[in-house]
């Protein structure tokens, strides 16, 4: 009895230094290396500006200096002047003649937005470094 008491205590004192090593816990989707500082999201306001008149002022082309290529973005639509029924929205990583890497924001709208037109938006790039200003993205590599 004795000698089967001992052999449980040892299996236990094993056990628990096996479960308590100085590995660092492992989650889903991480590595075991610090990762580098980033940016989070941003709001990225928009105007007629961004409009781009090759494409009759329906289109926003809206291109976001974010030092990165990465192809994870998102963009959400946000507050606005200019309410229709159509819109569509979409991000991709463009690195433009003379502008950097970054993310082209895309709005399509079914017909132009009036005068004093703003939008806001919600800019996510995984790996962005940070958000420059939003330029109209009319150059080569857009």
């Amino acid at each position: 009895m004795k000698r089967t008491t001992a052999s449980l205590y040892l299996f236990l004192a094993i056990a628990a230094a096996a479960l308590t090593s100085a590995r660092p816990p492992m989650f889903a989707q991480t590595s075991a290396t610090t990762p580098e500082t980033r940016a989070s999201a941003a709001q990225i306001f928009l105007t007629n500006s961004q409009l781009d008149p090759n494409e009759n002022y329906q289109v926003i082309r809206a291109f976001v200096r974010t030092g990165t290529l990465d192809p994870n973005c998102l963009v959400t639509l946000g507050d606005t002047t200019f309410v229709v029924n159509g819109t569509l929205a979409f991000c991709a990583p463009r690195q433009p003649d003379n502008l950097g890497k970054g993310v082209m924001i895309s709005i399509f709208y079914p017909f132009p937005p009036p005068e004093g037109f703003s939008l806001s938006v919600t800019l996510f790039q995984q790996s962005a470094q940070k958000y420059g200003p939003p330029v109209l993205c009319d150059v080569s590599g857009c």
